[in-house]
């Protein structure tokens, strides 16, 4: 008993180091500018929903943090917020494996979350309120989760998957609002390159989520 204890101890701590490992490690690549700040976002914007639906949101959290300290200090460049910046897959990769994971409960919590970084949007860029477009029509979804039925994984993984990256990305509007103070205008030349970034995002984790599914790797990842 205790060697089995031990055991999945140890599976644990190593998938959280590897899907940590992998979340630094796509720091590097590039994959558009970020307006309002010297940096650009990474592709570990496809992580991040890959962490969400694998893991249970407390194995997320601990995913994304480490992950997301990581990134900070061995690409610094891609830190638009300073140390805030690590909130952003934090976010992302909890709020999402909640709705995954926890039913009802957890997509009540996410939805509040997109909610509550869309009024924190509104509140001082009403002039230009088709940005939170995305972010509404991931708390629809979310809020539709809550009274979901069972639904095949080709369907179910992306649905979780663009909720988890508009979580990741309601976080970075809020701050992009509240630290940086950017004015709507800019916003509507963020718009594209949100749109873009959210696509290549939730298009590249679903394929990588589908994939991993029919692998022994993530049935390692589930034991």
């Amino acid at each position: 008993m205790k060697q089995n204890i031990y055991e999945l101890k140890s599976v644990r701590t190593s998938r959280i180091g590897i899907l940590a490992a992998l979340y630094a490690a796509t720091s590097f690549i590039p994959i558009s500018m970020f307006i309002g700040a010297p940096s650009f976002l990474a592709l570990n914007l496809i992580i991040t929903p890959v962490i969400a639906i694998i893991l249970s949101p407390i194995d997320a959290f601990l995913t994304s943090l480490f992950g997301g300290l990581l990134s900070f200090y061995a690409v610094p460049s891609q830190a638009m917020f300073g140390p805030y910046t690590i909130l952003l897959p934090i976010c992302g990769a909890t709020f999402g494996s909640l709705a995954y994971h926890k039913g009802k409960t957890g997509a009540l919590i996410a939805s509040l979350f997109l909610l509550g970084s869309i009024s924190a949007y509104l509140i001082v860029n009403y002039p230009f309120p088709y940005f939170v477009a995305p972010h509404s029509l991931a708390t629809l979804l979310t809020i539709i989760s809550l009274i979901r039925g069972m639904t095949p994984a080709k369907v179910k993984v992306p649905i979780f998957v663009f909720i988890t990256t508009m979580s990741e990305q309601g976080m970075m509007m809020v701050l992009a609002v509240h630290l940086l103070g950017l004015p709507w205008e800019a916003f509507v030349g963020i718009l594209p390159l949100m749109l873009y970034e959210r696509i290549v995002a939730t298009t590249g984790a679903t394929l990588l989520v589908l994939a991993l599914t029919k692998s022994g790797f993530m049935r390692f990842m589930k034991i």
